[in-house]
């Protein structure tokens, strides 16, 4: 009989009942290992996407202080939409949570994440804590930066705006979590609270998950599904062109209805997947690498509010960077962004781990396939083992593409497309459309909370429609021609195809 460790191997001639049914003998130790909550949460989410994904539309209005927004603005989800969004956030959380190997209540990391998300929803569909975003981004940045702003003007004002706003407001849940933690008990602020850098960063990701999937849900899907069901809803309804003009905002919702009713959501899978890709070098990376810094002023209090300033501005500058290059269209550039961005994560949950008070029960932290351990105390022994190496899947990196565009529905008399791109996203033409200072960054109405631009008639050739500028700001236009042309505040500039339209930081093209 060969020799096993511990010694020999007693064999009898029968097999046992354990070994013919070896779940009687192990059902107790199957709950302890770390892979029976990963295959539960694949197992529910199959489950749920089966049961409850449907495509059918859910439509969301969205406001502000005057009021809805118009039809195009609205959220259009699915629970489909909803399902998958979550599954491939909790993925991009779970790959960080065996970067940092820490055991850390679950329990804390969805609170985090739905924390935040509901915060962010409020803010996008109610429009609460606009006074944030008008701080940051107006008075602290100086608005958003213009096309005749240099690189470094560009990056300043994403800094100062940008990154301050979104990296406090995913800080908020760890901050919380930092002050209940003085009136929790040991065992419980152990699971739930911010005891050192590692839980910052497990929290602080939890947090930017919950904020990736609601600006992926509430911004950019409904951006693309709006005007897609918009098209298809006129095509069912037999509608031209030049009669979408004279339609009103909520003709325009009825037309998006029908569209969405023939076409679920099924279309927006894409986009989803592809902005959820990015989340462990995008919105988590930003604010793990902040949650580290948060942690590390609950082992240094006497320092605490010098660490916050620093980790804040840490923060935001991979994130500052990211918006800035995004702007440039060079996905070489992109992808440099997204390796440093990781590279920040990674650094942060290494030295996190090296001066954890837990580090002598720490787990194997898993990058890039290679398990870097952290040894106990230097006055402890310290006894090597062999740890198994598991390859990790490489994380892909994938450039954000521009948002899908629209096939027009035909040209209109007098004006040659009836479509207007503005930035990433693309607007049908229609007489009465305007555009709000959100929707054109940079732009500032000339009366508080009015539109920065409209659709309007030519007066003597109600066939020809232009884009009035009602903005304190000037645009600079080009023509398909080449033909140069300053659109001051009140003048108006025709829409013919293949003109191009510079706000200052937004360009819009006729197409």
């Amino acid at each position: 009989m060969a020799k096993r460790p511990g010694g020999v191997m007693v064999q009898g001639p029968e097999a046992t009942r354990s070994q013919l049914i070896p779940v009687l003998g192990k059902w107790e130790d199957i709950g302890k290992k770390a892979q029976l909550g990963p295959a539960i949460f694949c197992i529910v989410a199959f489950f749920a996407l089966v049961l409850y994904g449907s495509s059918n539309t859910i439509i969301i209005p969205r406001r502000n202080d005057q009021g809805y927004l118009h039809p195009l603005d609205w959220i259009y989800t699915s629970t489909s939409l909803i399902i998958l969004g979550i599954v491939l956030t909790t993925a991009s959380l779970y790959f960080i949570y065996r970067l940092v190997g820490k055991n850390k209540s679950w329990l804390v990391l969805f609170g985090a994440m739905s924390f935040t998300a509901y915060f962010l929803w409020l803010f996008s569909t109610r429009g609460y804590f606009v006074w944030m975003y008008t701080f940051f981004h107006q008075t602290l940045a100086g608005g958003e930066p213009t096309k005749s702003s240099s690189d470094l003007q560009v990056f300043i004002r994403h800094f100062l705006g940008t990154g301050f706003f979104e990296e406090i407001v995913k800080a908020i849940p760890v901050l919380l979590l930092v002050w209940l933690g003085k009136y929790m008990s040991p065992e419980a602020r152990a699971k739930y609270a911010v005891e050192e850098p590692l839980d910052g960063i497990l929290i602080g990701a939890a947090a930017g998950g919950g904020f990736a999937i609601i600006e992926t849900l509430a911004q950019y899907v409904p951006q693309m599904l709006s005007a897609l069901f918009l098209k298809v809803g006129a095509a069912l309804s037999h509608i031209p062109a030049t009669a979408l003009q004279n339609l009103t905002p909520e003709e325009i919702f009825e037309l998006i209805k029908r569209g969405s009713n023939y076409l679920g959501t099924d279309y927006g899978v894409l986009p989803l997947i592809i902005r959820s890709i990015d989340l462990s070098f995008g919105h988590m990376a930003y604010s793990g690498y902040f949650g580290y810094f948060i942690g590390l002023s609950v082992l240094k209090p006497q320092q605490r509010w010098k660490i916050l300033g620093i980790g804040l501005v840490s923060a935001s500058i991979p994130h500052a960077l990211w918006d800035t290059v995004a702007g440039m269209n060079t996905a070489p550039l992109l992808a440099l962004c997204a390796l440093l961005s990781y590279a920040v994560l990674a650094a942060a949950v290494l030295k996190a781990r090296e001066i954890s008070p837990n580090r002598a029960i720490l787990q194997p932290s898993v990058i890039f396939g290679a398990s870097q351990t952290v040894p106990p105390a230097a006055a402890a022994p310290v006894v090597e083992r062999m740890v198994p190496v598991m390859p990790a899947a490489p994380v892909p990196l994938i450039p954000q593409p521009p948002a899908p565009k629209v096939a027009a529905l035909a040209e209109e008399p007098g004006i040659a497309s009836n479509r207007l791109r503005v930035g990433t996203r693309t607007l049908v033409i229609v007489v009465g459309l305007r555009l709000l200072d959100h929707q054109v960054p940079g732009l500032n109405p000339q009366s508080s909370g009015g539109p920065v631009a409209e659709v309007t008639r030519h007066p003597s050739d109600p066939g020809l429609l232009g884009l009035t500028n009602l903005s304190t700001g000037t645009w600079e236009t080009v023509t398909a021609s080449g033909a140069r042309r300053s659109i001051g505040p009140g003048q108006t500039i025709k829409l013919a195809l293949g003109t191009k339209i510079d706000f200052g930081a937004t360009d819009g093209e006729v197409i």
